[in-house]
C-alpha cells in the first residue's frame, strides 16, 4: 500500500465498504438474490460521491497517488472496474460522445449482443439517453425498439433473452452497471440489429473456450490418444458444451466417438443437442463407423 493511501482512511473505509456490499450479493444463493442485494447500490448512488472523494484526496497531495483502477477500453466505451466478486462485476461505464471524439465511425451493421448475464444498469448522466432494447423471440430472431434511459430509473434485464444497446451520442454518457454471471454461463449471442438474424454466437463461459480452443487443437494434431480426456467432458453440465465436446470426438475418432453419440441422442436431456444427435445418425448411419470403419461427416 502506498504512503498516501495509508494516511486516508477515508479511501480504505470507502473501498471496503463497496467490496463487502459486492461480496454480499456474491455470496446470494441465486442470481436473482444476488440482484436484489445489489439492487440499493444502484437505487441511492451517494456512495459514489463518497467513494471518488475517497479516490481524489491523496491526489490532492500528490499527483502521483492518483489510484490504479482495472480499467479497459473497447472504441469509446471505456469501463472501470469498482469491485468484484466472482460471480458479480460492478463497473462505471463511460460511452464517449461524437464531441468528445469526432473521429468515431459509423457503425456499417449494427449488432447487439446477449451475454448471458443478468445485467442492472444506472444512468448517471443528467441527461435521458436514447438506446436500444433487444429481445429474442421463439422463432430464435431479435426484435429491437427504442427505449430511452432516464437517470432515475434503474433498469435489470436478463440478458439470455433481453439486451440494451446504447451507441455513441453527441455527448457522453456515464453508467453504473453490474454484471451477475449464470453457471454454466450460457453461450453469448449476436444479431444483427436491422434484419434480427444471428450473426454469431460464441462460448460464454471462458474456462470452457479455452478448452475448446484445446479440443480444436488436438482434433487438427489427430491426437486420438487423448479421446479418454476428452469423453469425460461430456459430463458437462451444458447441454451445448457437451455437443461442442462430441463435434470435436467425431472428427478426431468417430468409431470411439459413436457409441457416446447413440447414447446421446437417445437419452441427451437438453433438446436442442439431442435433436442435432440424431440428425448426425440419420444422415451417416448408412456408413456407421463402428460397423465398418467408415469416416463420420458429423
Amino acid at each position: 500500500m502506498s504512503r498516501a493511501a495509508a494516511a486516508d482512511p477515508r479511501g480504505r473505509e470507502a473501498s471496503r465498504w463497496l467490496a463487502a456490499q459486492v461480496a454480499a450479493a456474491a455470496a446470494a444463493p441465486t442470481v436473482a438474490e444476488a440482484g436484489h442485494r445489489l439492487a440499493p447500490l444502484f437505487r441511492e448512488t451517494g456512495w459514489l460521491g463518497a467513494l471518488a472523494e475517497a479516490w481524489l484526496t491523496p491526489m490532492a497531495r500528490d499527483a502521483a497517488a492518483a489510484p490504479v483502477l482495472p480499467a479497459m477500453r473497447n472504441g469509446p466505451v471505456v469501463n472501470l472496474t469498482l469491485a468484484s466478486a466472482p460471480p458479480v462485476l460492478l463497473l462505471l461505464t463511460l460511452i464517449e460522445g461524437h464531441a468528445e471524439r469526432p473521429d468515431l465511425p459509423e457503425m456499417a451493421a449494427p449488432a447487439i449482443g446477449f451475454s448471458g448475464t443478468q445485467a442492472l444498469y444506472r444512468l448517471l448522466s443528467p441527461h435521458p439517453l436514447a438506446a436500444s432494447l433487444g429481445r429474442i423471440g421463439r422463432d430464435g430472431r431479435c426484435r429491437t425498439r427504442r427505449v430511452e434511459l432516464r437517470p432515475d430509473r434503474p433498469l435489470s434485464l436478463d440478458e439470455r433473452r433481453l439486451a440494451l444497446r446504447i451507441a455513441p451520442q453527441a455527448r457522453a454518457a456515464l453508467l453504473l452497471r453490474a454484471r451477475i454471471t449464470r453457471r454454466p454461463a450460457p453461450p453469448v449471442r449476436h444479431f444483427a440489429v436491422t434484419t434480427g438474424c444471428p450473426l454469431g454466437t460464441v462460448q460464454g463461459d471462458d474456462g470452457f473456450a479455452r478448452t475448446a480452443m484445446l479440443l480444436s487443437v488436438l482434433r487438427a494434431m489427430g491426437a486420438r490418444q487423448a479421446v479418454p480426456q476428452m469423453m469425460a467432458l461430456l459430463d458437462r453440465t451444458s447441454g451445448p458444451d457437451r455437443w461442442i465436446v462430441m463435434r470435436e470426438l467425431l472428427a478426431l475418432d468417430a468409431p470411439a466417438a459413436w457409441p457416446a453419440l447413440v447414447r446421446m441422442a437417445a437419452a441427451e436431456p437438453d433438446h436442442a443437442v439431442r435433436r442435432a444427435a440424431r440428425g448426425v445418425l440419420a444422415r451417416h448411419a448408412a456408413t456407421n463407423p463402428v460397423a465398418d470403419g467408415a469416416p463420420c461427416l458429423a
